[in-house]
């Protein structure tokens, strides 16, 4: 344990809080620190314990209302950058100059996005605490978020050829698919067998909730018609085994194909291809004006 919060002290084998020679048990001295805030927290419970306490109410309380990527990506980003650096401080004892320094200190280290998604995190944590009277105050509001760069790269034909070249069956497919729809990858990811129709490819869409519908094309549905073959479960596009793919497995396996472009860029591309390039996001817009037509 790095740095113990404060009024907290060893004695023997176990933590105590120490208040007006008041010496109060916590947990033992080698327990998991998780365990040593949240007993903390029970005794300040009224809004003087630690921001760490906090957290660990906003893990059980808070964070089940987000989406299960945002859950996932906030836990994380508590244990791995917010309880080290902010855990031992008590709430309203961090400033906007806090964390305006800690903003900066990421940007220095070039984690400048990083650290945006971190304080973000770190926002909503004293958003609830407000709502549980920890803290008075939400120190994040007003603070200048560090610049990021919208990424505009494209992918050349070339360059997508050489990659599905040299990927494996299972990261080959969901690409090509992502270039031939313009989906996400979480959409795709999610596919079902349900999702396709006889008109084409139903996507409801991870970021708004909308359904989609991409119109088969040749390439299109015999890619699918494959993957369900491969597939072992209610998944369309699935990992080498047939299974549902994870987030991690597809980062790791994009990390693993070693290309200068990441699987957003393939988005991109579908997207700007609609009227250059190899041209398949053209039928689909030229398909679904022949149908608004008729």
């Amino acid at each position: 344990m790095k740095k113990l919060p404060k009024n907290v002290y060893p004695k023997g084998p176990s933590l105590y809080y120490v208040r007006k020679n008041k010496w109060t048990r916590l947990c033992r001295i080698d327990a998991p620190e998780e365990e040593l805030h949240r007993e903390l927290w029970k005794i300040l419970a009224k809004g003087a314990g630690t921001l760490s306490g906090v957290m660990d109410e906003y893990i059980e309380n808070g964070l089940p209302k987000k989406a299960m990527s945002t859950q996932r990506d906030y836990a994380n980003i508590i244990k791995r950058q917010l309880r080290p650096t902010f855990g031992h401080m008590r709430p309203d004892d961090v400033s906007s100059q806090d964390i305006a320094v800690y903003l900066e200190h990421r940007e220095r280290k070039g984690h400048g996005p990083a650290g945006n998604r971190e304080i973000s995190c770190l926002s909503s944590v004293f958003n609830h605490g407000m709502r549980i009277r920890a803290c008075s105050y939400n120190p994040c509001y007003g603070v200048r978020r560090n610049t990021e760069k919208e990424r505009t790269r494209y992918v050349t034909d070339q360059e997508l050829r050489v990659g599905l070249r040299v990927a494996h069956v299972s990261l080959r497919r969901i690409l090509w698919a992502a270039y031939l729809t313009g989906f996400r990858q979480k959409d795709l990811r999610l596919l079902i067998r349900s999702d396709v129709l006889p008109e084409g490819l139903r996507v409801r869409q991870s970021k708004d909730g909308k359904h989609e519908l991409r119109q088969w094309t040749d390439s299109l549905r015999r890619l699918v018609r494959k993957e369900l073959e491969r597939s072992q479960c209610q998944r369309i596009f699935t990992n080498r085994s047939g299974q549902p793919w994870s987030l991690s497995a597809l980062q790791s396996a994009m990390r693993r194909l070693n290309m200068d472009w990441t699987f957003h860029d393939i988005r991109a591309k579908a997207d700007s291809d609609h009227e250059t390039g190899l041209g398949l996001m053209r039928r689909y817009n030229r398909a679904r004006r022949l149908k608004a037509v008729k």
